[in-house]
């Protein structure tokens, strides 16, 4: 089990054992997520070294909120969700990371990432994040607007076991990013593949997208 880091510039320790509060991001708000892609036996390096960017960034200017981290089921990714004040607070939090020791550590680790400021544009079901869930989370970017995208609530809800969706447009409005959250993966997978998704978020695989299995695995009140 992985031990708690100490983040030699703040004095303060970080636990890396995985759980933590029910948490819950409400509409509206700004959120940093970052999207990396690890090598398989570089996850558990990745996930610690995000707990320690986001205490710094709860630490700094930046007045990080509520924050959830997610592990690919296929141990090749890591998603960073971070709530936010704003524009300025994304700036201080770049900022922070930028210059704080655990960034070389970052990337090396990672073999790509995508950090970028979005806004919560739509919600359904109850949206309440427990890395102690034992239900089907998915996560979605696609490279569609999130007017566009906010639509698949409605698609949602209607799905065989659906229990909740978190809906993102990025801060060009050029993308949008989506959690969702249902009671098997059968049921998910489904959703994903019916008519109805496919006509507002694309066909699975399309230019632009990426869709993996996730879970999370440390949330941060």
């Amino acid at each position: 089990m992985p031990r708690p880091h100490e983040d030699r510039e703040r004095h303060t320790d970080v636990d890396h054992r995985p759980g933590g509060p029910l948490i819950q991001f409400p509409p509206g708000g700004w959120y940093a997520i970052d999207t990396v892609h690890v090598k398989k036996d570089r996850v558990d390096a990745a996930l610690s070294a995000y707990e320690t960017l986001i205490e710094k960034a709860r630490t700094s200017a930046a007045k990080a909120h509520a924050a959830a981290i997610f592990r690919s089921a296929n141990d090749r990714g890591v998603i960073a969700l971070i709530g936010l004040g704003g524009h300025d607070a994304f700036r201080h939090l770049t900022s922070a990371w930028d210059d704080h020791h655990l960034t070389a550590e970052h990337r090396a680790v990672a073999e790509s990432s995508s950090l970028a400021l979005y806004q919560l544009a739509a919600s359904a079901g109850e949206t309440i994040l427990d890395p102690g869930s034992t239900d089907a989370y998915a996560f979605e970017h696609v490279a569609r607007a999130p007017e566009h995208v906010r639509a698949i609530v409605g698609v949602l809800t209607a799905a065989q076991g659906f229990l909740s969706a978190l809906v993102f447009g990025s801060d060009d409005a050029t993308a949008s990013a989506v959690l969702y959250r249902f009671v098997r993966a059968a049921n998910l997978d489904a959703f994903r593949q019916s008519p109805a998704a496919q006509q507002i978020l694309g066909p699975v695989g399309a230019s632009g997208e990426t869709l993996a299995a996730v879970h999370p695995v440390k949330t941060l009140a």
